[in-house]
């Protein structure tokens, strides 16, 4: 009897020295990997149907991973050139023109008082270099970050092959290691395609909305090609951790280098203001409805979730609050053996 307690007390250790040998080896790579069980979701109604048509899932998973690569490839090198060359036309603009000179005239215009105009130009002389030096510093920061990305793309890619092939299996999988009866575990899963799909639609509608009063903006203040930078912000806007302000901040840069201060200067405050302020108020508002949460709830598992895993972090974040508000209140309501808990008998 000691021999077998001591046994399972080796085996309990060695496993949970393998869980934490585990975590530490594939930590760097949880947020990719969750990345791809999400956009495995997202493709798995054009996998089905392609599966369906060819009669084969490996052929049909290869279609779509290079489908995906392909066209996010030519999508961001179209936008890879466009933001390099804006970035040193705007660059160059600033150099050239005494920017402090232009806002100090346009502020002693409105104030007429030489002490609250010195303020305000120093403010907004300090944020403009901030915004600039942070949007070249980013934008270096990527392209030095190629060949780690192009690795976690290819990361992405095959293990979202990987979901899409096995879906079913691992799903299968999961309800079987989930401590509760079978009813109980598909509410679970359930639930979590539910949120996840309206994260992904709060996503899309916020990014819409959001281009487009960043667009509005563009064409009140008279900025340059307003329809094209509208269509950029929609879509950068709809990526997480991008967003529109690497579209309207650069324009208003370029505009008061250009001379067109007045406006350039309008819409940075505009873009901080009200641009800037639409995810944080819609998102959750929308996710909430869409999902049947909490916009509470789903405010703080985005932004915890963002903190903690990257951009993945916006659908995740929120499913992992919503299961365990679930957890609690399958306990609350009736006790874990009531409602549906697998628990073992004593023999």
């Amino acid at each position: 009897m000691v021999q077998d307690g001591g046994r399972k007390a080796a085996l309990l250790i060695i496993f949970i020295a393998l869980i934490v040998i585990a975590f530490f080896i594939v930590r760097d790579y949880i947020a990719v990997v969750l990345a791809a069980g999400v956009l495995a979701y997202i493709l798995n109604w054009p996998f089905k149907k392609l599966s369906k048509l060819i009669k084969n899932r490996n052929i049909a998973g290869i279609i779509i991973v290079v489908v995906v690569v392909l066209g996010l490839a030519f999508l961001f090198y179209i936008l890879a050139q466009a933001a390099i060359k804006e970035a040193f036309n705007l660059y160059l603009s600033i150099q050239k023109l005494d920017s402090y000179q232009v806002i100090d005239r346009f502020l002693t215009k409105i104030f007429g008082n030489v002490q609250i105009t010195t303020e305000f130009s120093t403010a907004i002389q300090r944020g403009i270099t901030s915004i600039t030096n942070q949007f070249i510093s980013q934008l270096g920061d990527a392209i030095s970050n190629i060949p780690k990305i192009l690795f976690q793309m290819f990361i992405l890619m095959f293990v979202t092959f990987y979901f899409l092939k096995e879906g079913g299996k691992i799903l299968a999988s999961v309800k079987k290691v989930l401590p509760f009866k079978e009813q109980t575990s598909e509410r679970f899963i359930e639930r979590s395609k539910k949120i996840t799909g309206a994260t992904i639609y709060g996503m899309v509608i916020v990014g819409i909305i959001q281009g487009a009063v960043a667009g509005l903006g563009f064409y009140v203040f008279n900025a340059p090609s307003p329809l094209f930078f509208t269509i950029l912000a929609m879509f950068l806007s709809i990526l997480p951790f991008i967003g529109s302000w690497l579209v309207w901040a650069p324009v208003g840069l370029a505009m008061i280098a250009g001379g067109n201060s007045v406006n350039g200067i309008l819409l940075i405050i505009f873009g901080l203001l009200v641009v800037g302020t639409i995810e944080n108020i819609v998102r959750p508002l929308v996710v909430g409805r869409r999902g049947h949460i909490n916009p509470a709830l789903a405010l703080i598992g985005m932004l915890g979730g963002l903190s903690l895993l990257g951009p993945i972090g916006l659908i995740i974040g929120p499913i992992i609050l919503e299961l365990l508000r679930m957890t609690v209140q399958t306990y609350k309501e009736k006790g874990f053996r009531k409602n549906g808990v697998k628990l073992s008998k004593k023999k």
